[in-house]
């Protein structure tokens, strides 16, 4: 089962009707849920005081206090035990996923310079899929062993090619970014690469970044949604807590950051001006 927090404030009132208010005890509900085979509990915190003495929420909460499904905008004491649910997993599989339907959707592809930024190796079986439609794709991670096997692999399965290097100052000449876990360096790019990446950046970006996914929440699961929690973020929940393991397969319709929003055709075409551009300079 996987559980969910809110915390609803009433609108203030005057007079005695704020007076009666303020004199109410919190409430704490709970509704289950199921979907597709998932179990939602969601716990509701009504707090007529405008504050949340999460000690009342104890009971309802239970063991999953340290995986709560809730809003970003809430900040739970460190000593609370409580703590917000986050996992990187499936927002690298949306990255990925939109990264290889570019890729696929690109006239250039084979021209095309790639760069993949992944420090930790968690994203080694893309790029024997990307491998289908670039040359030599440069590698840059502190984990090399993932990638030496992938390396060994491609060259048996294809004779395919690939670069691996800890130095990001090779990134410089790269078409596309993908960076499958959150950045928190400014990577050396021009400002005409794109950048596919997972969260918003902690530093700077100086390519085109974005890092947010829109989708369909699928049918059913969009029927016990919380409504303030972001569509990625629930899938991602049920993803890694309930083992739906088949939202990995998703391809975003969408993805924006601060320099606005693409389609997956609109990024390919971008990517295929440039390399043109490129060529022909």
């Amino acid at each position: 089962m996987i559980t969910a927090f809110s915390v609803k404030i009433p609108e203030k009132e005057t007079g005695v009707k704020g007076l009666a208010r303020r004199l109410r005890r919190d409430k704490v509900d709970v509704t289950v849920q199921k979907a597709r085979g998932v179990s939602l509990r969601h716990v509701v915190y009504t707090s007529y005081s405008g504050q949340v003495r999460l000690e009342r929420a104890d009971k309802a909460v239970g063991v999953q206090r340290s995986q709560l499904l809730c809003s970003e905008k809430l900040v739970f004491p460190h000593h609370s035990g409580y703590r917000r649910f986050y996992s990187g997993a499936f927002p690298a599989r949306l990255c990925t996923n939109l990264a290889l339907m570019v890729l696929r959707e690109c006239t250039c592809a084979q021209a095309l310079r790639l760069g993949i930024v992944d420090p930790r190796a968690v994203a080694a079986d893309f790029v024997l899929k990307a491998l289908e439609f670039v040359d030599r794709p440069l590698i840059v991670t502190e984990n090399y062993e993932p990638y030496e096997l992938t390396r060994d692999r491609a060259l048996q399965e294809n004779g395919a090619a690939m670069t691996i290097t800890k130095n990001l100052s090779e990134l410089e000449h790269c078409d596309l970014i993908v960076a499958p876990t959150r950045l928190e360096m400014t990577l050396p790019l021009s400002r005409s690469s794109i950048l596919l990446t997972v969260g918003e950046p902690t530093c700077e970006q100086y390519a085109a970044c974005y890092y947010h996914y829109h989708f369909r929440t699928p049918n059913g699961f969009d029927q016990i949604k919380p409504k303030e929690l972001s569509t990625e973020y629930f899938c991602s929940a049920l993803y890694t807590l309930g083992a739906q393991y088949e939202l990995g397969s998703i391809v975003p319709l969408s993805c924006s950051g601060k320099t606005g929003s693409q389609t997956m055709k609109s990024l390919a075409n971008l990517l295929d001006i440039h390399v043109k551009k490129a060529y022909n300079n």
